[in-house]
């Protein structure tokens, strides 16, 4: 089985157009004017709605009071408001109108549906309806608004339906030519505007304010102010395609922007100042850098030529401790040795041998003193010497027992003694006696306390 986009459309408008309930509150939008709409003095007040679809107005309608029919002429979109107890005529709009008689009906509306139709098409549906209309009857046409740029290059062109965009002035025209005394344009079913800046204000306008509008009309105007143009002053929202208010936010935009500009060069003049300030301010600070790293420099230098001193320094005072600690253990050696000589030189002072050469070394000492003594003095020690050795008979003996062993020296000093000592041999041997002068002056040398 075939299918034609017609099968598709209650899809397509439940996916596009929303929902049966925002729709029917987009619509509410126009009940102050339904209540304006005067109601027959005798029988129903009559309204027609051309292209009906799912019959949301016409439930909007009957609920003002109006006996309405809906007129479509697809039969799916149709069936809901049948479903719903609503009166659908599945028929042709310009059919539908060309059977009703002249000024026998109050209101008549069509959603969305111009768009679709031709415009010779358009224009013999209008001159229908300003015929059926009622003197004081209501026309309203609404239809996506190509003065929105998303609409008029994007979402009009998703229903491949459409023939092609209407202009409000446009339909306003056409409107008029069919004689409407009375028309106005309300923009509606777009975004409020917002507090926001020029520029962003300009954009939100061209593409989100006014997506739909409606060509109010009434077959003769109404005594008095225009009541279409007051209900549109309070309900409409702002014209997306005003240029002159665009261009008044975009000059403001412009003189934001070069005053900004100002403020940015002069900010940008003064980050230069601060920039070539701080760039002089840090060489001079790198220069000082570069000098305080020669100095460190140079200071590490001599800090490594002390540290290499202080290593040779370290090194010879090595040395030298350790020189000292082998002249240590030296002199503790050589202690060693001088306490076991003294030790040897105690023990044998201590001995027999010892004491018996006392004399003998008495003697050489005494021979040495008299070597190193004057001349004078000689001759008195022998005499000393000799009348020492006279008073000590047994030490005698032992010296010339000593001195017999060497016979030279024996010689000598029997020699020496007859010859210089001042005293009397009365032998031939060592038994002499002292001469009486000699040992008086010897005393006397004693009692002055001389020494040898």
């Amino acid at each position: 089985m075939n299918k034609s986009f017609d099968d598709l459309y209650k899809a397509f408008e439940d996916r596009f157009r929303g929902s049966r309930e925002v729709i029917k509150e987009r619509l509410k939008v126009y009940q102050p004017l339904l209540a304006q709409v005067p109601r027959q003095a005798e029988g129903p007040t009559l309204a027609i709605d051309l292209g009906c679809g799912r019959g949301e107005w016409l439930e909007i309608l009957a609920e003002a009071g109006l006996e309405a029919t809906g007129v479509d002429t697809n039969a799916r979109m149709a069936q809901e408001a049948v479903d719903n107890g609503l009166r659908i005529e599945l028929q042709d709009a310009l059919e539908h109108l060309g059977g009703r008689p002249d000024n026998s009906v109050a209101v008549i509306s069509a959603f969305h549906m111009v768009e679709h139709v031709p415009t010779d098409y358009l224009i013999g549906l209008l001159d229908e309806c300003q015929r059926v209309l009622t003197d004081d009857g209501l026309l309203i046409l609404e239809t996506p608004n190509p003065e929105n740029i998303s609409v008029g290059t994007h979402t009009f062109h998703l229903d491949p339906t459409h023939k092609s965009p209407l202009p409000p002035d446009l339909l306003e025209f056409l409107v008029g030519q069919a004689g409407f005394a009375e028309t106005a344009i309300l923009r509606l079913n777009g975004a409020p505007m917002i507090e926001a800046g020029p520029m962003e204000r300009s954009v939100h306008l061209m593409f989100e304010v006014a997506r739909d509008y409606a060509c109010l009309a009434r077959k003769r105007a109404a005594d008095g102010p225009n009541a279409l143009a007051a209900f549109v002053g309070t309900a409409s929202q702002q014209v997306p395609s005003d240029t002159n208010q665009i261009k008044q936010w975009l000059r403001s935009a412009d003189g934001e922007i070069v005053g900004i500009s100002e403020e940015v060069k002069a900010t940008i003049s003064s980050n230069a100042d601060q920039l070539r300030q701080l760039t002089d301010n840090l060489a001079a600070q790198a220069e000082l850098v570069r000098t305080a790293n020669i100095t460190l420099q140079d200071t590490v230098a001599s800090l490594a030529r002390q540290l290499e001193n202080a290593k040779a320094k370290d090194n010879a005072l090595a040395e030298r401790d350790a020189e000292i600690a082998r002249l240590g253990q030296r002199t503790a050696t050589l202690k060693e040795e001088v306490q076991q000589l003294t030790d040897q030189v105690a023990a044998f002072q201590n001995s027999t041998s010892w004491r018996v050469t006392a004399p003998i070394r008495g003697l050489v000492d005494s021979f040495r003193a008299v070597g190193r003594a004057p001349k004078a003095n000689i001759k008195l020690v022998m005499q000393h010497g000799l009348l020492w050795l006279r008073r000590r008979p047994r030490t005698t003996a032992i010296v010339q027992r000593v001195v017999r062993l060497a016979p030279p020296l024996e010689r000598r000093l029997l020699g020496f003694a007859r010859a210089n000592s001042g005293l009397v041999a009365i032998d031939t041997g060592w038994k002499l006696e002292p001469d009486p002068v000699a040992l008086g002056a010897w005393h006397k040398r004693l009692r002055a306390g001389k020494q040898i």
